[in-house]
């Protein structure tokens, strides 16, 4: 099987999975099931209060701008675009859905704040250096697990709800990481390119002196 191939498979396989992310959401949506809010103890509201007031479009944007940075800065050459790609997305379709199922429960809609910090997390994933993917993995994860429990003592939001904003994140996810297939990592590129005359001469010389 060639590289190409195998690419276009993987490619196909986030795809079908995007496309079958959109049908849960909208069959979510079509049955509305019920549900009810999550309940955390009221003492935790005093410091749930500030973490999503943190979560605001500037911190957003800010977050999305550095990410985009860490990619052009790793030479990743569709990296800024996966990254622009599912944190804009993500929360353009979460801001849409709360928008077109106004007359839905509120606890079945997703939570702006946790759409937001799981789009940023998925992209520091796509984007971060392999030796610290696990590091991000963990602290992201507990980031997550922590702002999805301050929106719930915030703003009445339930299982489905949180489990309308995975939906929306795996369909962005999916979507950016099949654009990232395609951006090699620089140093890969670099190993296929063969040396320029200059570079060939150069090594040469230094091979005669050696």
């Amino acid at each position: 099987m060639t590289e190409s191939t195998s690419r276009l498979r993987r490619s196909l396989r986030r795809l079908a999975f995007a496309a079958a992310g959109v049908a849960a959401l909208c069959a979510l949506y079509l049955i509305r099931p019920e549900s009810s809010g999550l309940v955390l103890p009221e003492a935790l509201r005093p410091v749930a209060d500030p973490v999503i007031q943190a979560i605001d479009v500037t911190t957003v944007l800010a977050a999305t701008v550095v990410l985009a940075i860490v990619a052009a800065m790793r030479k990743l050459s569709y990296g800024m675009g996966a990254v622009l790609l599912l944190c804009i997305g993500a929360n353009l379709t979460s801001a849409a859905v709360r928008a077109w199922e106004s007359d839905a429960p509120s606890v079945l809609l997703p939570s702006g704040h946790v759409v937001a910090v799981t789009a940023l997390y998925g992209s520091a994933l796509l984007v971060s250096a392999p030796r610290f993917r696990p590091v991000i993995a963990g602290l992201g994860f507990a980031v997550v697990l922590g702002v999805a429990g301050a929106a719930a003592l915030v703003e009445p939001i339930g299982i489905f709800g949180l489990a309308a904003g995975l939906m929306i994140l795996a369909i962005w996810w999916a979507l950016a990481s099949t654009l990232m297939l395609y951006s090699p990592v620089a140093a890969e590129r670099e190993e296929r390119r063969p040396d320029t005359a200059a570079i060939a001469f150069s090594r040469h010389r230094g091979s005669l002196r050696l």
